[in-house]
């Protein structure tokens, strides 16, 4: 096992160079002015493209963006609605677009309150996440807006000692649990990842360790992601985590110390090889850090994994590595927009349980279909409907990894 500890070191090396830039969503900050509020909207230019199918494909992209947000983001005080202005584009940095609009509505607005009902996105991309600050309050608020969630009150009616509502900690707590969940269950790569798993393990003991072996890595890199303490390059953790599925995957395929085993990590080591030295050249969105770490993972973890038994030995540490990458792809959703001020706890504990949650509801209910399964159609016919399954976890491994390393 301490050859194996060298093996994961590697594993962790390859990750580490992923875990240098950031990813993002959609936001907004919202400034409230006597009877207005003032939006910033800013989204990735890559997200705004989904904009571009509607529409001709010569119109400018803010163009798209302002028209699109006109439609989609209503502001009312009560009932009322409160007219916007014209949207406009604003300054942004490289890579995003900002759109800024002014919402004028009856009465002032932290005395009667408003909300916001927002459309943006989500019926172009149903796992869309949205999150807006309100930045005028002397302690911040944040709003996270889903496909099943999306109008929020922003600021209630000032009540009779005169303080508006504000989100308590449970209030946050509630808020996040619900974005962890639907982040996991819209989230088809850690999906089939979690399936990969269920299939690998011989019986629940086997699921217990694996499952927790994966939580205790993903936790690591969701909380120092999410804290700011480390900032994941979206490109490389999503090329990784497409990987870390085929990977897993091939275990199901290939009888570990086998000589198919042998000559696929092989082949595998050697094509990482190669890759290393074309993105020395620029032709892999991955770092030639990257690759070489992963071509002495995969052969040195095929040369020590030499039968089942060790296989399983190993598959605690290696989900636990594993677990790593996925983390920083869950705080993708957290990493840019931040924490609620003063709401650390609430927001990062309520996520994370969340996707639990969401993870024990995919697991509880593989090993439902699977004990059916077995009662209805035999232990053998099981095994190769199993079979036929990470077959496709593996298929889907390979393109998410390709198309994510190369695109």
């Amino acid at each position: 096992m301490i050859r194996l500890f060298w093996v994961l070191l590697f594993w962790i090396l390859a990750t580490g160079s992923a875990l240098s830039h950031s990813s993002s969503r959609s936001f907004s900050s919202w400034h409230e002015e006597g009877n207005t509020v003032h939006m910033l909207f800013s989204i990735d230019q890559v997200q705004a493209t989904l904009l571009i199918p509607l529409t001709e494909r010569e119109t400018a992209l803010e163009t798209l963006l302002a028209g699109h947000l006109a439609a989609s983001v209503k502001v009312f005080q009560g009932d009322i609605p409160c007219p916007a202005s014209m949207p406009l584009a604003a300054p942004s940095s490289s890579g995003s677009l900002q759109i800024k609009v002014d919402f004028t509505c009856k009465s002032p607005v932290r005395t009667e309150g408003w909300s916001v009902h927002n459309n943006a996105f989500f019926d172009l991309a149903s796992t869309h996440i949205h999150i807006a600050q309100i930045e005028s309050d002397e302690q911040s608020r944040e709003f996270v807006f889903t496909n099943a969630h999306r109008t929020h009150v922003m600021r209630a009616k000032e009540n009779a000692g005169g303080e508006p509502a504000r989100n308590g900690f449970w209030a946050n707590f509630s808020t996040y649990i619900h974005l962890g969940i639907t982040h996991i269950l819209s989230g088809f790569d850690h999906l089939a990842f979690v399936t990969a798993l269920i299939l690998l393990a011989r019986n629940y003991k086997d699921v217990a360790l694996l499952v927790t072996g994966f939580t205790l890595g993903h936790s690591v890199t969701l909380s120092l992601a999410a804290l700011g303490i480390i900032h994941p390059d979206s490109v490389a953790i999503e090329a990784m985590i497409g990987f870390s599925i085929a990977f897993v995957a091939m275990e199901l395929l290939l009888l570990p110390g086998s000589r198919d085993w042998h000559r696929a990590t092989k082949g595998i080591a050697i094509l990482f090889a190669f890759l290393t030295g074309a993105a020395l050249l620029g032709l892999s969105a991955l770092s030639p850090v990257i690759w070489g770490g992963l071509a002495i993972f995969v052969f040195c973890y095929g040369r020590l994994v030499t039968s089942t038994k060790l296989a399983l030995r190993a598959s605690l540490a290696l989900t636990t590595a594993f677990g790593l990458v996925h983390g920083a792809g869950f705080a993708s959703v957290l990493g840019e927009a931040g924490l609620p001020s003063g709401q650390y706890l609430a927001a990062l504990g309520g996520f994370n349980i969340g996707v639990e949650v969401g993870q024990l509801a995919v697991i509880a209910t593989w090993l439902v279909i699977f004990a059916l399964a077995r009662h209805l159609i035999g232990q053998a016919r099981t095994k190769q409907t199993q079979i036929t399954i990470s077959t496709v976890v593996f298929t889907l491994g390979i393109y998410w990894f390709a198309s994510r390393a190369f695109i």
